[in-house]
């Protein structure tokens, strides 16, 4: 069971120490919740490097790190593919977790993920890294939406289109193996951002996807960098989310959103109602929020760490973000198929 008390903070220990497991736990010292007790990472030289960095000097090279008796909770950050294992491992230890997004990189091990958790202590506290749900624009929005100012939504636009033209530089030094070249889904790891955005804000789940790809702006991609889909959500409703990872552009601000409903519109970080039937053209207003550069880590993990000291959900709980990840990866069958497919429902039974 989990150590940590009102007289001693949270221990955690870090699997995976690239930009996103270094932010985390630099996150984690600005915050001062919580001690950062482990590293892992399977490159020697940026363990090392982020040893030095954070102060740290009890250092893994192995997931041995998740089932150390005296760690409290893991935040893992490896791979894509490479979720599955430090997850399930660091569960059965009795630790909280945070994985990053998408969950994972096949359906086989969303699914296996899901089992280990329902397999584990029930008080643990498992967030899935969807950082759009913390930017306060977006927060914002959702409140709008709750409190019922776009009416029904029928429609919902949201899009991942991002130059990452850069990642084909990276090989990893020990693998010798370039894992975004080879293994990395778009639609998945980046379209499961917006795709997720659009089920926090609408509150409706997926229920069948129909998609098209192509493989012309990245080609030394192996699947295919350009991914647009259609979801069918249980409503009625329907959403559009494109991932796109060769533009020449700079990432779309807010993700293209738009929302369309039968009392308002939002368009980006711009929301229009109508203050009634005859008001046909309300005018855009900007959101009430403040504008964030970068993702929000401190949140995110202000929302986890609350969670565990509270006993609650945290904001993007496992079979939240299972469901997410999970849309996104048939939309990839989709594609390949050629043919529209219906999304496997996840419960808690599951």
């Amino acid at each position: 069971m989990p150590l940590a008390t009102a007289a001693r903070p949270l221990r955690v220990g870090f699997v995976g120490l690239g930009h996103n497991g270094l932010a985390h736990a630099q996150a984690h010292q600005r915050l001062g919740r919580s001690v950062i007790a482990a590293l892992c990472d399977r490159r020697p030289d940026r363990l090392q490097q982020a040893a030095t960095l954070l102060g740290v000097d009890r250092l893994y090279q192995d997931d041995a790190i998740c089932a150390a008796p005296d760690l409290d909770a893991i935040s893992i950050h490896t791979g894509d593919d490479q979720h599955l294992e430090p997850f399930c491992r660091a569960l059965a230890a009795g630790k909280h977790v945070l994985v990053e997004k998408p969950l994972a990189n096949s359906e086989a091990a969303v699914r296996a993920m899901v089992a280990a958790a329902q397999q584990a202590d029930p008080e643990l506290k498992i967030q899935v890294g969807y950082i759009l749900r913390f930017n306060p624009v977006f927060a914002a929005l959702r409140a709008q939406v709750a409190a019922g100012a776009l009416g029904r939504i029928y429609y919902m636009e949201a899009d991942y289109i991002h130059n990452l033209l850069y990642q084909q530089q990276q090989t990893d030094p020990v693998t010798g193996r370039n894992w975004y070249l080879e293994e990395e889904l778009p639609m998945v790891g980046g379209g499961s951002h917006p795709l997720d955005l659009l089920r926090w804000l609408s509150g409706q789940e997926v229920v069948r996807v129909r998609a098209l790809a192509n493989h012309v702006a990245f080609p030394q991609m192996r699947h295919d960098d350009c991914v647009a889909a259609l979801f069918g959500f249980a409503d009625g409703s329907i959403a559009k989310v494109a991932a796109l990872y060769g533009p020449r552009c700079a990432m779309a601000p807010y993700y293209n959103l738009r929302l369309y409903g039968t009392r308002g519109t939002v368009e980006r970080d711009r929301l229009a109602v109508a203050a009634g039937d005859d008001d046909v053209h309300p005018e855009f207003q900007p959101v009430t929020a403040d504008r964030v550069i970068g993702h929000p880590y401190d949140a995110e993990i202000e929302d986890w760490l609350d969670a565990i000291a509270e006993h609650r959900p945290p904001r993007t709980s496992l079979l939240d973000g299972a469901r997410s990840t999970l849309a996104t990866l048939v939309a990839v069958r989709s594609a390949v198929e050629d043919r529209e497919l219906a999304v496997p429902s996840l419960s808690a039974e599951a």
